[in-house]
């Protein structure tokens, strides 16, 4: 027989443990006439509901001293997402103490100043970024309030923006805009209205059994981060049929097709998609948890920050330990930052990539000497991000070691790279108060000079210009042989002239012949790559040929050359390319180096 001792009850030493059970399960009725009240220190005129509340404390109390559970310290005990984090020096500037939202001073919302709004735009963290955008566009709906010049000024940033992260915000923003930007973006949404009305006709008949391709995984990589750009528009159905690949409840997309998902979903933004995120941080491991919690490190909802937490405290393989550092950083948790950090000092090959992107939103100016010696790496990609990773510190001590590296670099992805590093931070020491770092790229030197031509005779410009027209002219009537013949001949005719080149590739790009495109824009590039790079229609159908053609050999199972295509493309400045076409080589070059390194992606 189990007796209880209640120490807190003053009327009674001693209860039967059998009895106190019968009368919580059948009622009091079935206690042969002894009323538990006064065992359990209730009072006489005590309601049912008080003597029940008692009787489950009890027998509760009684379980919990049979299996002998240890009582946790009340601050050991308590949720992850509400235990302290790592103590980091607090930022005291403008940009440290700005808020997103919110009815405080500092909040980007109640900023008008338009310069102000702009260099927060080129300095912030991402939620800042996004909130200045969000603010510059009220702003211009309304262009009564607005100066002249800073009207002219906020189109001109908008239009010339080359951010990623923000790419749904810059694309509704430009829509606005009138002008070529404007029309280009309104034609740009048509687009995905068309689109997106396919996929969810698709999803449709996919879920009522009339069709077994799933519609989000046969599309091409530029049209699907063309599709989930603003997946914050589309319908609950397709959204439903999204976070079911996600978690894995479609029946039928395999593991890689969620992980590529995932990537493309990097810059979502939208809270529907957090159950299911959460879902995988909860059930799932390895490169699955780092893709969504990189996913979900820019979204903005309660959910996300206690489900970070939880999932990094418990985590022990270090590629999910980085990124979920990198996103509880983006939630002001820098719990993180020691691994992080640690990471870089020891200077891990294979995770040198990831540490630099995490360190974009914990690190601070100290950490600005640990990144800047990784802007020299041989590897075009990781030096490329370390200068994306100074930039987003924003500590002028790095403007020497880009300023020097600019110099000697002639890879123009990283002098894009480093060319944004610097004017970030000349945004950031503005809103400092610190003297502005003016960039003068005459005077930092080394930027692409202007091809200058050979001394050709009139004879040869003159029928190398005849030869340029007759192949446009066999374009137009259809000929496409004739008219590449025009161009090779017009070619020949002088050399160092990239145009009839550019017509070739061009020529074969619109056919969607990106194997015989590929050559020729090679040999443009070869010839007068700032033409093609300064060019945004040219750039666009170069960098999609080299992204198409590398997934056409990639299903041909030549992940080697697949691998060299996208390499070679990112080497590239692809600043006035379509974000969507840069989100996807990027994500494609992560993938297939990934391969490259053997790594297993298991969701066991």
């Amino acid at each position: 027989m189990v007796y209880l001792e209640f120490s807190n009850v003053p009327h009674s030493t001693e209860l039967d443990f059998d009895s106190l059970e019968l009368c919580l399960r059948e009622g009091l009725a079935s206690s042969d006439g002894v009323d538990p009240r006064e065992a359990l220190g209730c009072s006489p005129d005590a309601t049912d509901a008080d003597v029940a509340r008692a009787l489950v404390r009890a027998v509760a109390e009684a379980d919990i001293d049979a299996i002998g559970t240890m009582r946790l310290d009340p601050d050991a005990a308590r949720h992850p997402s509400v235990r302290p984090p790592t103590e980091v020096t607090a930022d005291p500037s403008f940009l440290g103490r700005l808020n997103t939202a919110g009815s405080g001073e500092l909040s980007v919302e109640h900023i008008d100043d338009m310069a102000t709004l702009l260099a927060v735009l080129r300095a912030g963290s991402r939620r800042q970024r996004r909130a200045a955008l969000m603010r510059v566009r009220q702003l211009m709906g309304d262009r009564r309030r607005l100066p002249a010049d800073a009207t002219r000024k906020a189109i001109q940033t908008v239009a010339e923006l080359r951010d990623v992260e923000l790419g749904y915000e810059l694309s509704i923003t430009r829509a606005e805009m009138p002008g070529g930007h404007g029309r280009e973006a309104r034609q740009e949404h048509e687009q995905w209205k068309r689109l997106a009305q396919r996929i969810e006709a698709g999803i449709r008949a996919f879920w009522d059994g009339q069709s077994s391709v799933e519609p989000i995984h046969v599309l091409p990589g530029d049209q699907r981060a063309l599709f989930l750009l603003r997946i914050c528009e589309l319908s609950d159905l397709v959204v439903n049929h999204i976070t079911a690949i996600i978690e894995g409840t479609d029946g039928g997309v395999p593991l890689e097709s969620r992980i590529g998902l995932l990537a493309s979903l990097r810059h979502a933004a939208d809270r529907r998609l957090v159950p299911a995120l959460v879902s995988v941080l909860e059930a799932e491991r390895g490169e699955l948890v780092a893709r969504a919690a990189r996913v979900l490190g820019g979204i903005d909802d309660a959910r996300v920050h206690p489900a970070l937490a939880e999932r990094f405290d418990r985590s022990f393989l270090l590629e999910e330990r980085l990124a979920l550092a990198g996103a509880l950083g983006m939630h002001g948790d820098c719990r993180g930052l020691a691994e992080v950090r640690s990471s870089l000092e020891e200077d891990q090959p294979q995770l040198l990539l990831q540490a630099l992107e995490a360190m974009e939103s914990l690190g601070a100016s100290e950490h600005t000497n640990l990144v800047a010696r990784f802007i020299e790496h041989p590897d075009v990609v990781i030096a490329t991000q370390a200068a994306r990773t100074a930039g987003r510190i924003g500590d002028g001590r790095a403007l020497d070691e880009l300023t020097e590296r600019y110099n000697a670099s002639s890879v123009p992805a990283l002098r894009a790279a480093i060319e944004d590093a610097l004017s970030a931070i000349a945004a950031r020491m503005e809103l400092r108060g610190e003297e502005i770092a003016t960039i003068d790229w005459s005077e930092v030197g080394n930027k692409p000079a202007p091809r200058k031509g050979s001394r050709d005779s009139m004879p040869a410009i003159t029928l190398g210009w005849r030869d340029y027209a007759m192949g446009h002219l066999w374009l137009l009537l259809g000929r496409s042989t004739w008219a590449v013949a025009r161009f090779e001949s017009a070619a020949a005719r002088r050399s160092g002239w990239a145009v009839p080149l550019i017509g070739i590739g061009m020529a074969f790009a619109s056919q969607e012949q990106y194997a015989l495109a590929l050559p020729a824009f090679r040999r443009a590039l070869e010839v007068d790559r700032p033409r093609i790079e300064r060019n945004p229609i040219l750039v666009r159908a170069m960098a999609k040929s080299f992204l198409h053609r590398a997934e056409q050999v990639e299903r041909e199972g030549r992940d080697d050359v697949a691998r060299g295509l996208v390499g070679e493309v990112l080497a590239l400045d692809l600043r006035r390319a379509p974000g969507t076409v840069r989100f996807e080589l990027k994500r494609k070059h992560d993938v297939l180096r990934r391969e490259e390194r053997g790594d297993v992606h298991s969701a066991a």
